[in-house]
């Protein structure tokens, strides 16, 4: 019963898509098919013909070889090893540490980092994921890395026209057991591809250290180019299995990510990939969406109605269940 509830769940979603975001319906059904995106690719380089203008002394990146980035990207699907400067990392902190997280991206689950384990006991099972709202409008460290130059120009040669930032993704995974309360955020810990647009990329950096205990990210190099037609044509799921995957791509092609708070990588997440569950130490990941076309309702798609989001009321519960201790004693 439950994969018939689940596939029901998933035509639902694919149904109101196709009502609610006709055009990023079309992707849906062909943004998966390697062909039509290189003909996406060409149609896109017959009409816009500009040089990006080169402004290096502005770009946060010094060291940054755009075309180097670009070619990577191109080839494998990803690239490692962008650094984001202390300042940077710093204000990005500060942020964090200011501000509210939602667990498992619920709206009414609004938390500080010191107080998610509260929250786990209250609810009986931990949860894995624990988003920021509403990053791209109030942080403005963001909206430096989503307009710095280089960040701009390997954006824009890579998808093949000027990019537009559509917003960033903030969110803790923390270590978890068997199955969290979120168990539907526990997907994205499984290997799977995104269909942001025919065209994207993201900017991807970590601000915690991570090692192999603190989930890592996971890309299969290569997987943008290269697609078993069985995971090209399943339109119910994009998550597959490891068993399956290493039957098609080679075992050096399976990229594990480590580094310190600050490490970053470049990737088209067209690109099988995922995030391990963390073993012991929580992370702080961040990413930077960049596609030719912005399918959102919205600016952005991190942003939130603020009206609508609501903090969890430890002190009510508390009470409540005092409250309810009194009468028992009663």
């Amino acid at each position: 019963m439950k994969v018939y509830s689940e596939a029901w769940r998933k035509l639902f979603y694919i149904l109101s898509a196709a009502i609610g975001k006709p055009q990023w319906f079309i992707v849906f059904l062909l943004g998966r098919f390697r062909l039509i995106r290189s003909f996406y690719l060409l149609l896109l380089s017959f009409c816009f013909h500009q040089k990006f203008e080169r402004v290096d002394s502005h770009s946060i990146f010094k060291n940054l070889d755009v075309s180097r980035v670009v070619t990577d990207l191109r080839e494998h699907g990803i690239f490692a090893g962008i650094f984001l400067p202390e300042t940077v990392l710093r204000d990005l902190h500060q942020y964090v540490d200011s501000q509210y997280c939602f667990a498992g991206g619920r709206t009414n689950l609004g938390v500080r980092f010191s107080n998610k384990n509260e929250l786990d006991k209250i609810y009986g099972k931990p949860f894995y994921v624990a988003r920021f709202f509403n990053i791209s409008a109030n942080c403005p460290a963001i909206l430096k890395l989503a307009n710095d130059p280089k960040v701009r120009e390997i954006a824009s040669k890579y998808i093949g026209k000027p990019a537009i930032y559509t917003g960033s993704s903030m969110f803790w995974t923390y270590p978890i057991r068997n199955k969290s309360y979120d168990s539907d955020q526990q997907k994205f810990s499984q290997y799977h591809y995104d269909l942001d647009d025919f065209s994207g990329v993201r900017f991807c950096f970590y601000l915690s250290d991570v090692d192999f205990d603190s989930g890592p990210h996971v890309c299969i190099r290569g997987s943008h180019r290269k697609r078993s037609l069985l995971h090209t044509l399943n339109f119910l799921s994009r998550v597959q299995l490891e068993s399956e995957l290493r039957k098609v791509y080679q075992d050096d092609q399976f990229m594990t990510l480590k580094g310190q708070a600050g490490f970053g990588f470049i990737e088209d997440t067209f690109c099988f990939h995922k995030g391990e569950v963390p073993a012991k130490r929580p992370r702080l990941f961040l990413q930077l969406h960049f596609t030719a076309n912005n399918y959102n309702r919205t600016e952005y798609h991190d942003y939130r109605d603020p009206d609508k989001l609501e903090l969890f009321d430890f002190s009510s519960h508390h009470a409540s269940l005092a409250a309810v201790a009194s009468e028992a004693r009663g």
